[in-house]
């Protein structure tokens, strides 16, 4: 090695490590074997060992030594964890605790055998699901797995070996695996383990030599193993030498891949072989079913799902479109994405045998893909003889349509026999023509062409002439029965197109419906409680009773009491409702994550963000479908988004009040500082000089000074008043003591009170009816109309008189006080009876809450408070108490 290249693959070496301490993601750690008893288990305990000597903390999660005294005497000195049962967070024996691993977060855990199938009440059903959820927590995993296991390549190790492989791992699993060890042994060298007893192979009967450990099988696996080794590595490689170059990540190479799904049983062959090219190939990767429209039955729709669902854990982009045209909805979409390839099964192709013209949906796809490859795939168990069938028929499994079919031929041959002296032999024609029109509503397309295809036989068999043969003697009856069999075959296929239509148009606006609906009553939710009740509502209403809302508990996790249905709540139900908003995954019932709950659950997100978790229960007999998923999920992101939106204007108003509180807060201290000022300078000046031994023989200066610290104390008294006023105000607690009162005493003890300020007015008093006696607090009513008097003082000119009326209007008593001061501007009379509001006119003292407190006494009595500008000029304020003169009807 020259200097050069040593420099550069130190340079490389320094590039790993620091990309390896610089992951965000924890590291995935996998030992890869061709099949069991390669020795995947002894080298991963071995490097833990290793590890666990340079003092980093290893915790063997679960491995299964099966008995054997080597794997066994690795394990001494290392940390192992100890498993319990207590629901979902604990496992059973030898099984994986999570919560445990999660709760002790140790540098590396161990976990043997990523393909093993958990035991029944466990969190997950597979055990890649529980590493899968340690390296989402932020937990380095190290575990072991074989080729076989790997989704993709599992029906070729089938085609290989013979043997059938239960326990598969998606494909995108394995993309996570940050550092893969291959542990390779020769294929003479595994067999001789196996003799001498030390190789162990569960899930796999009767394990021969001859059977699955051959030679030849072990060659084909250790192949597949190197080569998926080889090209991972390639790609590692490929990746660190860009990022050492500043390039940008290396672009796919083969562009877009779409593979067509449907309900047959071999789309899953065309969705694993779509996967493996898609690696290859470094290509994104599309599956696309089309629903055009024609009832599945409950099989068909089940594999459907389960086609999608495979899919999507092969790492590809699902979606379903409607569309009546197959073969031209696919082709649209390919063109949208930018689809380089189109990948079909061979069995949809015509063969020699198919009716002349006809072409399939496959032939279409390949006639009119233009620039786009399309790649025809051998169908799973097709053999090569049987490939590419004709044009097929699915007949459905249930024989009703075909009871209906058969009766209606027979009752209309019947009936045709019978009136066919009468009205002609033409005539029957169009009674068999108004059966198959019947028959395209109720029917399936298949019964319908088949009644078509029979009815036009024996049409011409029993009523053309000559009659019980096949024979057509005139050309008119040619004519007839060429056009009849044309009507009703198209015409048939056409209802039934148009019957096809209508469940998608129906179904579209089902759905549609639902979600406009969500939106339309979410939007006029004010409160998170009110969102999440009329989600659970509409789940009830459009699914089944039983649905539940979790909303966060102010925690950033989900509270324990949900809304809707209650008795759906358990500790069960309640740990799935938090695993669903933790990892934004749904689980539940049907999934493979908490399986055994009574609900499905959908974590309610938007912007990355889960704001609720919606809890379904799922139909019985109803095949839950991935639309029904869609639909679920779209209305928890508007539910999310509501809840977002409630939150942001729940804090608005919490910051709003803040504000208001602080602007208050300073213009109190303000006020307040400035108007205590001016009492207390005039009452120690006051009282200062009245120690000077000076004023003891002038009597007249030191009444004046007397006088001026007393006015000063009551205006301090005045304002320290007010401010408790409005303080008990604010607070509701304020008490009315009601009695009997007297309004001619109310009103001179408000002049009284009302103090300097209407000195320079003359105050015309009005009085309605003195001999009322109204239930007042009669304390709160005349503070409230001596600050009235004490306002209309302070903002008119001096030597203006002051209106000061009491009427007495049915039960209620009005008090009114008018000034002719320069009024309020309309600008500002909405916020008059506000705290802290003092006029442009003012003279400059008070705090300005005179007003406020009227407003307060008036609305403790149950009464109003207004205020207009006179016509002549001056503001009028009148208040009115209700219902407080007794005993006058």
């Amino acid at each position: 090695m020259d200097a050069k290249t040593g420099s550069d693959t130190d340079r490389l070496v320094e590039l790993i490590k620091e990309e390896e301490r610089s992951t965000v993601r924890p590291q995935f750690k996998a030992f890869l074997g061709m099949c069991a008893g390669v020795g995947k288990t002894h080298a991963m305990l071995q490097d833990a060992r290793a590890l666990r000597a340079q003092g980093i903390e290893v915790l063997v999660a679960v491995v299964d030594t099966h008995g054997q005294a080597e794997t066994e005497a690795l394990l001494e000195g290392l940390e192992t964890l100890s498993r319990g049962e207590s629901g979902y967070g604990s496992s059973h024996a030898g099984e994986l605790d999570v919560d445990a691993i999660v709760e002790r977060k140790p540098a590396i855990v161990v976990v043997d055998d990523l393909a093993h199938t958990n035991r029944s009440g466990s969190r997950h059903a597979k055990r890649w699901q529980d590493v899968i959820e340690l390296l989402d927590r932020g937990i380095p995993v190290w575990t072991s797995v074989n080729i076989q296991h790997m989704e993709s390549l599992a029906e070729v190790v089938e085609d290989l070996t013979g043997v059938g492989i239960p326990d598969r791992v998606p494909d995108s699993v394995f993309d996570r695996i940050d550092d893969l060890r291959l542990i390779d042994l020769d294929p003479d060298d595994l067999l001789d383990r196996l003799k001498a007893g030390k190789v162990f192979v569960p899930g796999i009967p009767n394990l021969t030599v001859e059977g699955f450990f051959n030679r030849r099988n072990l060659g084909a696996l250790r192949e597949l193993s190197l080569r998926y080794a080889a090209g991972k590595a390639e790609r590692n490689l490929t990746a660190y030498v860009r990022a050492e170059n500043g390039s940008p990540p290396r672009p796919a190479l083969g562009g877009r891949i779409l593979v067509a799904v449907g309900p047959s049983p071999s789309s899953a062959h065309l969705i694993r072989w779509a996967r493996r090219t898609a690696y290859a190939l470094r290509a994104d990767w599309t599956a696309v079913h089309v629903d055009s429209g024609a009832e599945l039955s409950a099989p068909e729709l089940s594999r459907l799902e389960a086609n999608l669902d495979l899919a999507r854990r092969l790492g590809a982009e699902t979606q379903v479109i409607q569309g009546l045209d197959i073969a031209a909805t696919i082709l649209e979409a390919a063109r949208s994405r930018n689809v380089s390839m189109i990948v079909i099964g061979r069995s949809g192709l015509s063969s020699r045998n198919s009716l002349p013209g006809r072409l399939t949906v496959s032939d279409r796809i390949v006639r009119d893909a233009g620039p786009i490859d399309v790649t025809v795939v051998q169908d799973a168990a097709t053999t090569p003889s049987a490939a590419g069938p004709g044009p097929r028929i699915s007949l459905p499994t249930w024989p009703r349509p075909y009871f209906a079919f058969i009766a209606a031929f027979l009752a209309v041959t019947a009936v045709g026999k019978a009136v066919v002296p009468v009205f002609g032999y033409r005539s029957i024609a169009f009674m068999y023509l108004a059966v198959v029109l019947v028959l395209s509503f109720f029917t399936s397309p298949a019964a319908v062409a088949g009644f078509a295809v029979l009815s036009a036989l024996t049409f011409n068999f029993l009523f053309i002439p000559p009659l019980f043969t096949f024979t057509i003697g005139t050309p008119e009856d040619w004519i007839l029965f060429a056009v009849y069999f044309l009507v009703a075959f198209v015409t048939g296929s056409l209802v039934s197109r148009l019957k096809a239509s209508e469940r998608m148009v129906t179904e579209r606006e089902r759905r549609t419906d639902f979600l406009f609906n969500a939106a339309e009553q979410l939007a006029e939710c004010s409160t998170i409680a009110e969102a999440a009740a009329v989600a659970a509502g509409m789940v009830e209403k459009h699914f089944a009773p039983g649905a539940v809302v979790y909303v966060d508990s102010g925690t950033g996790r989900p509270g324990e009491r949900p809304y809707g249905e209650s008795s759906a709540h358990s500790s069960v139900e309640f740990e799935a409702a938090t695993y669903a908003w933790t990892s934004g995954t749904i689980c539940g019932r049907a999934t493979g994550s908490m399986s055994g709950c009574a609900l499905r659950y959908f974590p309610a997100s938007a912007g990355g963000k889960t704001a609720a978790v919606i809890g379904v229960r799922v139909p019985e007999g109803k095949t839950w479908t991935r639309g029904d998923d869609d639909l679920v999920l779209s209305l928890g992101h508007t539910l999310a988004l509501t809840i977002s939106r409630a939150a942001v204007e729940a804090k608005s108003r919490r910051i709003a009040r803040e504000l208001e509180s602080d602007r208050l807060a300073r213009v109190l201290l303000d006020s307040v500082s400035h108007e205590l000022r001016t009492p207390l300078t005039t009452i120690v000046g006051s009282v200062s000089a009245l120690g000077d031994d000076l004023l003891a023989g002038n009597p007249a200066a030191r009444h004046d000074l007397l006088a001026g610290a007393l006015g000063a104390a009551e205006r301090l008294n005045r304002i320290v008043e007010d401010l408790l006023s409005i303080s008990r105000i604010e607070a509701g607690m304020l008490r009315l003591k009601r009695e009997p009162s007297d309004i001619q005493e109310i009103a001179r003890a408000s002049m009284d009170q009302a103090g300097p300020e209407i000195k320079a007015h003359p105050i015309r008093v009005m009085i309605e009816n003195d001999a009322a006696s109204p239930e007042l607090d009669v304390a709160l009513a005349t503070k409230l109309a001596a600050n009235l008097l004490r306002n209309a003082g302070q903002y008119s000119p001096a030597g203006t008189e002051i209106a000061f009326g009491f009427e007495i209007s049915g039960k209620d008593l009005v008090i009114t006080v008018r000034d002719h001061g320069p009024g309020i501007p309309d600008g500002q009379m909405a916020s008059l009876f506000g705290k802290f509001r003092r006029g442009v006119a003012a003279p400059g003292r008070g705090l300005g809450l005179g007003l406020a407190i009227c407003r307060g006494i008036a609305e403790a009595h149950g009464g109003t408070i207004a205020a207009c500008n006179a016509q002549d000029g001056g503001l009028e304020i009148t208040v009115v108490f209700p219902d407080c003169i007794k005993g006058k009807e």
